[in-house]
């Protein structure tokens, strides 16, 4: 009766233990005397030890359990072991055993003197005298773990401290490797799947929609299933099963044994709660089962209540192991599901976000089940560049692909109709009026509904859906945008409020815009510079809900890079289902077709959008070549190289040299007139070495149509820059000097077809012909020749689509440009990103020291020293490129080293000493965006931890770093800030935007001319907005990470660390992405430029780390590299020619480049020239190279051009560009026409007054810091400024704006990597008709 007894109160007690789970790392349990002691380490649960404590206690023993990490260093002596009469040592694996060996240090002799026992999986390994039986027994009891076991290892324990037999104990209940679970089952587990479905009565072959749930082995033997059991009993209320298992996470065929069954899945979906240590294997299975596979996480670090509160969402430790390599295995759709509960420590589930993974599963079913034609499906597209026609998306020829993807849908059975590019395009440019209509212009909506353009959601029914959310998001949602009544996109009808939702229905396929993020007809100056919200208005909520619940879409499609749904406020990673991103797609699948060449960004989509990314080419990338000015110019060089002295050779430089001033190629290059003629023959070999580079540039080819390879021509003209010029340099003619790559490309763009590599490559290609004279390597990169070309095709995108939209798996791959990473082809598959915690690799360190010494030489040949603070932006998507070759360059200036495990995982960072780093260290000011802040944490956490170290070696006297803390902290003091957080915030130089946002607001307002009246004025409102949004500080203290300001203190610690910075850095590592492809580089290079002279009245050398080539790559002027690209891309009449051929599509990359150059001179207008804006008015006003432009303009989109004009224009009426009076008015008289001709309408009041009146340029005010023509970009003059004063309070602004090689194998190093993971496992406007459509769609970094 009495063991009756106390087995029934120790399973009390365990059922009660069972609810206690590890809320932190292995939270230190209490200290006391034991008689049993168990020493253990993470990822062992402590709620199993809680248990086991509380049990023993009430049996009348004492039992204690202490994880090793967290006892005291001073405790590992002998003493250690006193009082405990057995110590159990719990290391289920070797290097888990080494671990705690290595901790317990000196300890472990006297442990001999102890009976004790290791309890490794596979066998016990008794000690100290114990009884090799009773050290079996209990090894089984303890790793089968389970209620039964529990039971009976309490005894065998209780029987051990009493000296009472324990041999008539039940053997232990032996749980199989693999297997599955139902709490329904009278067995609990199953070792098969046929096994599972006989006991549950269910016939495989007509089974209900089956979600497989794959859990740890040790949910079990803790008792811990909690989770589980809610996630099965929420399938099943659906009319679903679930198909609970287990199964070891190194098995590479685990998962496929427990969801097959005769060769076949017997399941439909996977949910995985998993930790992913064999990624490889877990990869090859997915690809091979073909099943989706989606992911619940848990939050161990608190209860529901604090992950609710945290930004982050996913602690940065636990990124590597549940996001990265989750992603790279192709797991989709990463949740956080469970939390431990307060009180108990139970992981439990999170109610709404269990529910959101449950949902997702079984929508994926609905996806495999439905047929095609019943499938409804919304696709969204982007307004961008600004403008009532525009609709586009990076480097995609948006309704080319459209067009492409409804004529895929109709041909695989969907309900809808193919259109022309054309007249698809037209009716989508009507969907966009709305928006560039005054607020009370309510005829608009009327228009569209009566056409069938639009469809209505009664506000009722969005208020009925608003009312269900929580307060917290009710309250700042009606705080910025009132009620929802007050849309200017919602009519009144009969009585009754309705959204009007433009969209155009083709069949059950519908595609709409994606909503603005302001309303109609706001406050653009609010907008712009005061806004403190970036909360989505009623109106994009509503078109979501719209397309879910009234539209019933089966899945969601955002067509193209990229739209504003995924930077919506919330967290970081790890969303809630509260969150505005998650509120607005909700449980619908999301497809997200996405250049290949921007795997940042796609994790954004994929982590906050809960999107599975299908990867698109980028367009093809081909050499420059020279065009015919050039060309000339190139021989009449090799002429006066070749002629003798005298009257024709210095003809011929005459020649060369007029070539040369009216190509500007002096200014490009940075050559004064004196310097050249005192240095002719160096300028000659300058030119030379300049036209060679640009004729072997990569140059964009037009742009990318999703399913379609690119034309014959382009296609192998792209597999000859893969190869590479190292690949065909060897096959040039020793005996021949011209017989060269260089001389080859050297040549006329439009007769690449006949150049040496690119017949010997077409012939290759297409007829098999042998390349004579290879070597081995060059002979094995050939062979992949075929294979590249053959990828370019492009077949797989569509074809990925479309399988995603039927619910199956999409394999993944890396990405990046194909010169830069062959790999990333073919496309149509899942983008992962790389390893965070290996930033920066190795061979990154090695090429950032290099690279850091070059840029510290180039300054100091420009300036005549080297300089004592540097600041570099950080991109997540250039770093996902270079893997932290630019962080290397950071760390190596401050004279501080990472460190990495045997795994290569960087594991903290250390100081090198003054006499080895051999020179001053270099003080750095570090500023990331805000999707870099999302997925580098961890390298954050380095870099910070770096520039503590460099500030505290003030025993240095040129020691800049310490020099800079110590002035900031002595400031701060001063201002009645506590010493501690003062010395901290002088330390502190990483900065970046708040938690959740995203951007520096220059995006809009550097375009946003009509906003300020002078330069000046310009200069000190763009100035004080930058300062205010990226002016959260990310120091040595994380517990401050994301705070704005110094205690009480109110001054911007972003603006007193820019202070004294003489050259900012941006790495470039596309071969796609420059300077003007999208508005990043001038927001926030340009923007650190902006803020350093608005502070010290002189703005920093601007620096691109050219990381485009192998190695180190090379440092560039700024100046100097924007020249280059112009070169090659906007002013080169093959490009222009390649985007003609787009249609539509390719006036908007014009009209692209001219916005992004205007935001440059806006912002850092060192770096643009008079010149460079005459050459766009030449380029494409007067058609200089006679391409046809105007025809063409006007026959695809006048609105490009005139939007493209009024750029020029307004750069010439505030001065910034000194433009000939003769240019200005026929700039004047041509926008007029086309205004006239094409209803072209700008809201910009001051631009109507100036292109109406006069012929001339409006003089420059007296405050309108001008650079004169033709004036070499580093020569320009510095403006005058100011006295630098303390930067004012800077007002909180928002509003959002969207924002290779191979990767080392991440996982190589297995072994190592285990141990550290199993030791982690325990933590286990709008309305602002045409410039207010720019919100919210730039492209983040």
């Amino acid at each position: 009766m009495r063991m009756n007894s106390i087995v029934w109160r120790s399973r009390a007690l365990w059922r009660a233990a069972l609810l206690v789970l590890a809320c932190v790392l292995g939270a230190p349990l209490a200290v006391q005397a034991a008689g049993v002691l168990i020493i253990t380490t993470s990822p062992a649960q402590p709620g199993r030890f809680v248990a086991l404590e509380q049990a023993a206690k009430s049996m009348g023993f004492s039992l204690q359990a202490r994880f090793v990490e967290k006892i005291p260093a001073d405790e590992f002596q002998p003493a250690l072991w006193r009082g405990a009469d057995l110590v159990l040592l719990d290391a289920p694996r070797a290097h888990i055993e080494d671990f705690m060996r290595g901790k317990l240090g000196a300890a472990l002799p006297a442990l001999d003197r102890v009976p004790h026992v290791w309890l490794p999986t596979s066998a016990p390994k008794p000690g100290g005298g114990l009884d090799a039986d009773f050290a079996v027994r209990v090894h089984g009891y303890f790793v089968q773990g389970g209620a039964r076991n529990t039971d009976w290892l309490l005894q065998a324990l209780a029987a051990y401290e009493a000296g009472r037999d324990w041999r008539s104990l039940p053997a232990p209940q032996v749980f199989p490797t693999s297997g599955l679970y139902h709490p329904q089952l009278a067995q609990t587990v199953v070792g098969t799947p046929a096994e599972y479905f006989a006991a549950r009565g269910i016939d495989p072959a007509h089974r209900p929609p089956t979600i497989a749930i794959a859990f740890h082995q040790q949910s079990i033997a803790s008792g811990q299933t909690g989770f589980i059991d809610d996630m099965i009993r929420r399938i099943e209320a659906q009319g679903a099963i679930a198909l609970p298992f287990y199964s070891p996470v190194l098995d590479a065929d685990a998962v496929r044994r427990m969801v097959m069954l005769d060769g076949k899945p017997v399941a439909d979906v996977i949910i995985n709660t998993q930790i992913t240590l064999y990624p490889e294997g877990r990869r090859t299975e997915f690809e091979a089962l073909g099943l989706p596979v989606i992911q619940a996480m848990a939050w161990r670090r608190g209860d529901a209540a604090q992950w609710q509160a945290d930004p982050q969402g996913v602690p940065l430790n636990d990124v590597p192991f549940y996001l990265a390599q989750a992603e790279y295995t192709g797991i989709a759709d990463i949740q956080v599901a469970m939390a431990t509960r307060a009180g108990d420590e139970q992981l439990m589930s999170i109610e709404a976000q269990a529910a959101a993974v449950a949902n997702k599963a079984l929508n994926l079913v609905k996806l495999q089940r439905k047929p095609a034609a019943d499938k409804r499906v919304a696709i969204f597209f982007w307004n961008y560049p600004a403008g009532e026609k525009n609709l586009s998306a990076s480097f995609m020829n948006l309704p080319r692909s459209l067009s492409a993807t409804l004529g895929a849908l109709q041909a695989k059975g969907y309900r809808t109709e193919a259109t022309d590019e054309k007249p698809l395009t037209l009716l989508l440019q009507r969907l966009l009026a709305p928006a560039y209509r005054p607020p009370q212009d309510q005829e608009v909506l009327r228009e569209l509904l009566r056409d069938g353009l639009a469809e209505r959601l009664p506000v009722a029914e969005y208020r009925r859906w608003l009312q269900a959310l929580p307060e917290q998001v009710q309250t700042p949602l009606r705080a910025r945008w009132g009620d929802p009544e007050s849309s200017a996109m919602v009519l009144h009808d009969g009585g009754e409020a309705y959204f009007v939702i433009p969209r155009l229905k083709l069949g059950q396929v519908t595609l709409l815009p994606q909503p603005g993020r302001e309303e109609r007809g706001g406050d653009r100056e609010k907008a712009l510079y005061h806004s403190t919200s970036a909360v989505p208005t009623h109106y994009y909520m509503a078109v979501y809900l719209w397309a879910r619940q009234q539209f019933g879409a089966d899945a969601l499609v955002h067509f193209g890079t990229h739209g504003t749904q995924e930077w919506l406020p919330g967290k970081e990673r790890g969303l809630s289902v509260y969150d505005w991103p998650m509120l607005a797609v909700g449980d619908v699948p999301v497809f997200y077709p996405y250049i290949v060449d921007n795997i940042g960004e796609a994790l954004q989509a994929k982590r906050r959008g809960r999107a599975v990314i299908i990867s698109h080419q980028t367009p093809p990338l081909v050499p420059a070549g020279l065009h015919d000015r050039l060309t000339h110019l190139h021989d009449l060089l090799h002429q006066w190289i070749a002629q003798e002295p005298g009257g024709v050779k210095d003809q011929l430089r005459r020649e060369f040299l007029d070539g040369v001033r009216t190509e500007h190629i002096d200014l490009d290059l940075g050559w004064s007139q004196e310097r050249i003629a005192s240095d002719f023959e160096g300028f000659v070999s300058a030119v030379h070495d300049h036209l060679h580079e640009l004729a072997q540039t990569a140059q964009p080819m037009g742009l990318h149509t999703f399913g379609h390879g690119s034309d014959e021509r382009w296609r192998v003209a792209t597999v000859m820059m893969m190869l590479g010029k190292e690949f065909w340099s060897g096959l040039a003619d020793a005996n021949d000097p011209n017989d060269r790559y260089d001389e080859w490309m050297a040549t006329d763009y439009a007769k690449l077809p006949e150049t040496k590599p690119y017949r010997l490559l077409a012939a290759y290609l297409h007829e098999g012909t042998a390349i004579a004279n290879l070597d081995a390597a060059r002979q094995e990169k050939l062979g992949q020749a075929k294979r590249w070309y053959a990828d370019l095709g492009a077949d797989n995108e569509l074809r990925a689509l479309l399988a995603g939209m039927a619910g199956h798996y999409i394999p993944t791959s890396y990405g990046g440009d194909p010169m830069k990473n062959p790999d990333a082809l073919p496309t149509g598959r899942n983008l992962y990103g790389f390893d965070p915690s290996r930033v920066p690799t190795k061979a990154a360190w090695e090429a950032g020291k290099h690279a850091m010494d070059e840029l510290l030489a180039a300054h100091r040949a420009k300036t005549g020293h080297a300089p004592k603070k540097l600041t570099f932006t950080l991109w997540s998507v250039e770093t996902m490129r270079h893997y932290g070759l630019l962080e290397a360059q950071a760390l190596w200036a401050m004279g501080v080293e990472p460190q990495w495990d045997a795994g290569g995982r960087v594991t903290g960072v250390q100081l090198i000493p003054r006499e080895q780093l051999g020179r001053p260290r270099v003080d750095v000011v570090l500023s990331a965006t805000g999707l870099y802040r999302d997925h580098f944490p961890n390298v954050m956490r380095q870099l910070s931890q770096a520039a503590l170290l460099a500030s505290q070696a003030d025993d240095e006297p040129d020691n800049p770093v310490a020099a800079n803390a110590r002035r900031i902290t002595q400031q701060l003091i001063a201002r009645g800030v506590p010493e501690e957080q003062a010395r901290a915030a002088g330390a502190t130089r990483i900065f970046s935007s708040a938690s959740g946002r995203y951007g520096t607001g220059l995006d809009d307002a550097a375009l946003a001319t009509d906003t300020w009246k002078t330069q000046a004025e310009g200069d000190r409102k763009l100035a004080e907005l930058y300062l205010a949004r990226m002016q959260y500080a990310y120091g040595p203290d994380e517990s401050t990470w994301g705070r704005a300001g110094v205690g009480a203190a109110t001054l911007n610690l972003y603006a007193e660390h820019l202070r004294g910075t003489e050259a900012a850095v941006l790495s470039r590592s596309s071969n796609l992405y420059g300077m003007l492809t999208t508005d990043d580089p001038f927001q926030y290079l340009g923007g650190i430029s902006l803020a350093v002279r608005q502070l010290d009245g002189k703005a920093p050398a601007l620096y691109i780390s050219n990381l485009r080539g192998s190695g180190a790559g090379r440092v560039e002027d700024a100046a100097q590299f924007l020249a280059k690209e112009l070169a090659t891309r906007n002013f080169h009449p093959g490009y222009i020619q390649g985007l003609m051929a787009e249609g539509y599509a390719g006036t908007l990359q014009v009209l692209d480049g001219v916005n992004n150059f205007a935001g440059w001179q806006s912002v850092a207008r060192e770096v643009v020239r008079d010149d460079q804006w005459q050459e766009f008015m030449d380029v494409y006003v007067r058609d200089k190279y006679q391409l046809g432009l105007k025809r063409w303009f006007e026959a695809n989109n006048p609105h490009a051009l005139a939007q493209s004009m009024e750029r020029m224009l307004e750069a010439a009426r505030l001065g910034q560009w000194q433009a000939d009076p003769r240019s200005v008015a026929e700039l004047k008289a041509r926008y007029r026409e086309l205004a006239q001709r094409y209803a072209v309408h700008s809201e910009n009041a001051a631009f109507r007054q100036f292109v109406a009146t006069g012929f001339g340029v409006a003089e420059p005010g007296p405050s309108a810091q001008a650079t004169h023509a033709p004036k070499p970009a580093s020569q320009a003059a510095q403006p005058q400024a100011s006295t630098p004063q303390a930067a004012p309070p800077a007002p909180s602004i928002s509003g959002m704006r969207l924002e290779r090689v191979l990767p080392p194998a991440p996982w190589s190093s297995l072994p190592t990597t285990l141990a550290v993971v199993l030791l982690l496992l325990g933590m286990t406007a709008a309305g602002a008709w045409q410039a207010r459509r720019a919100d919210g769609r730039a492209m983040f970094r």
